[in-house]
């Protein structure tokens, strides 16, 4: 059994604020204490830093408008690493709460898509002192009901299209440019390369730092670059 959770009115956790704790071992000579709330760890000696929602959520509108971390960090006043936190943390947010809608809007569409709209943009992926060419997939689903966006990053090759077509009903007609990854799509049409999907090109650029065509080796991890056009999505709508 653990340790039952006493009320300690001069120790309190810094992240939920509970004076439900109890000592947890002494790490360098210093106690630190377990949070029985919120189960987060704590150094009692240690000086935390609190950041109200209303700075968390300038510091995201600011990055989804085109500036970038290190700048915001500056004008904010607040350390880089939580300004990366704060997008890694609410873009992954964002972003499962997309993926759950697509799951819904698929089923919810059935029997009414008539066109579905797909093109790529590509970015670049620094690793290791290099930067790859990575692509963007976005498709524009047009049905009777309204339009939606599916997006997925990667490589430009069938597994990463493969994660925009699970979210995509067979149904209706395929619209694209001449890439020949998309002639084999069933009821498919080539269009010219200025459709729907360049003014949401145009867009991530703008709005994204890390996706203006001048920037190399910004986007760390394929991860970073789902979050952040989660994002915009959100910020936009």
């Amino acid at each position: 059994m653990g340790r039952k959770a006493v009320v300690r009115q001069d120790v309190s956790c810094p992240s939920c604020g509970s004076h439900h704790v109890v000592k947890c071992g002494r790490p360098l000579g210093r106690q630190r204490y377990l949070c029985r709330d919120c189960g987060k760890y704590f150094l009692g000696d240690a000086t935390y830093h609190h950041h109200s929602r209303k700075l968390r959520e300038e510091a995201l509108k600011m990055y989804a408008n085109g500036m970038s971390m290190r700048a915001i960090s500056k004008v904010l006043n607040v350390p880089l690493g939580t300004v990366f936190t704060w997008i890694k943390r609410y873009g992954r947010q964002n972003y499962e709460k997309l993926v759950e809608l697509w799951g819904k809007a698929k089923d919810l569409v059935k029997g009414s898509v008539f066109t579905k709209v797909v093109d790529e943009m590509w970015t670049y992926l620094y690793k290791n002192t290099r930067a790859f060419y990575k692509w963007i997939f976005a498709c524009y689903v047009y049905t009777r009901l309204g339009v939606y966006l599916v997006y997925s990053v990667n490589d430009r090759d069938e597994n990463t299209f493969r994660g925009v077509k699970k979210y995509v009903s067979d149904e209706g007609r395929w619209a694209s440019d001449d890439y020949n990854l998309y002639f084999w799509l069933k009821d498919h049409t080539v269009i010219s390369p200025v459709n729907p999907n360049e003014s949401l090109h145009s867009s991530l650029r703008d709005r994204l730092v890390r996706f203006k065509r001048a920037t190399k080796a910004v986007n760390g991890s394929i991860s970073t670059m789902m979050y952040s056009i989660a994002l915009v999505l959100w910020e936009k709508s």
